[in-house]
């Protein structure tokens, strides 16, 4: 976490701060590790609106369908979500990244059939859409994190979200599907000439001409090519009706741990060149291990291809709750500067390797 902020920085975040508060939302600075929301709310939420949660964020909710709900609170624990490791990847061009705490905490809800109230994670979209906000800074570069309250994997880790700035960028505002805490993030651009490039969708601050890549998680329903944090795109062409992806960039860091290191091979054809990209096959909404037809949809993945190399594409099995290895080399072809590759039936990581071309 960044240690100090220079002088005419703070004084811009005091503005920034009591300004939002009036009337909106509003963040308190890098240095609030020890403090509460000011306003302590506890708010359900059943129906379509925005909503204030103690003047820390809003929260905009709209249902599409009956049996759901959510319940927001502005007073998380600073504590608590100090604990969980921030170690963003490190960005060209810019300062430290830094939390900005307090934050934001959602737990949604859905009707079971013997009506209780069950945690709903994540919200299906086509169910109930929600987006977070929280107030911009006009001299920082924000974005948006969240962690899980129950992660798959037990350990709670800060996930980057596809973020925008709002309201003629008072507000820097991301996807609140998952039951977590939510928390904007701040960094200050040190050179223009090293503009952001990395993943995680766009950024507050008022430095304009940065280049804005596309969002380092997307979910799609229907067919075409997408980019996805400025690392892959993918194709998908649909068959059937009810099918949907999500595709995520997937750091190297993901792959240092003692769960994720049993996938790697005991023999790799080339280095790999992270980050890759995670896909995850839904049919009706339910993530698919494998999708029971092949018929039912293709896939094409794509990677930037380096001229000295040549390239393949490997990927492994994951579906959010069991890892499967060893990663597997699929038929790749490289054209026009770029590595392409039809992806599996089924959930997995993909990620780019490359050796050295033969000498001539």
């Amino acid at each position: 976490m960044k240690k100090y902020i220079p002088i005419l920085i703070v004084f811009a975040l005091v503005i920034t701060i009591v300004g939002l508060s009036r009337n909106s939302s509003v963040w308190a600075g890098p240095n609030a590790s020890g403090a509460n929301a000011p306003l302590k709310v506890i708010k359900t939420i059943t129906a379509d609106g925005t909503y204030n949660l103690g003047g820390i964020c809003t929260v905009t909710s709209n249902f599409l369908a009956d049996g759901f709900k959510t319940v927001g609170d502005a007073e998380i624990p600073v504590k608590q979500s100090s604990l969980v490791a921030f170690n963003p990847p490190p960005q060209p061009g810019y300062s430290d990244e830094w939390l900005l705490f307090p934050g934001c905490h959602f737990v949604n809800y859905k009707l079971d059939q013997n009506q209780q109230w069950q945690i709903q994670e994540p919200m299906d979209p086509n169910d109930v859409t929600a987006k977070v906000c929280f107030g911009a800074s006009p001299v920082l570069t924000m974005r948006i994190y969240y962690y899980l309250d129950n992660p798959p994997s037990g350990t709670k880790a800060w996930i980057l979200l596809p973020t925008t700035l709002e309201n003629n960028n008072k507000l820097v505002c991301a996807p609140a599907q998952h039951t977590g805490v939510y928390m904007p993030s701040g960094s200050y651009l040190l050179d223009p000439s090293l503009a952001r490039g990395g993943g995680g969708g766009g950024g507050g601050g008022g430095g304009g001409g940065s280049v804005v890549p596309p969002p380092s998680e997307i979910t799609f329903n229907v067919p075409g090519t997408y980019a996805v944090g400025g690392i892959c795109t993918i194709t998908a062409k649909y068959n059937v009706t009810g099918l949907s992806d999500t595709v995520a960039v997937e750091f190297a860091e993901k792959h240092l741990t003692e769960e994720t290191l049993k996938v790697l091979p005991d023999v790799v054809q080339g280095v790999f060149y992270f980050p890759g990209c995670h896909v995850i096959h839904f049919m009706d909404a339910q993530i698919q291990d494998q999708m029971n037809d092949p018929q039912q949809g293709s896939w094409q993945i794509c990677f930037a291809a380096i001229p000295s190399k040549d390239m393949t594409i490997y990927y492994y099995k994951d579906n959010l709750t069991t890892i499967t290895g060893p990663w597997v080399a699929l038929e790749s072809t490289t054209k026009g500067g770029k590595v392409c590759a039809d992806l599996v039936d089924f959930s997995g990581v993909y990620v780019p390797a490359g050796v050295d071309k033969p000498s001539k």
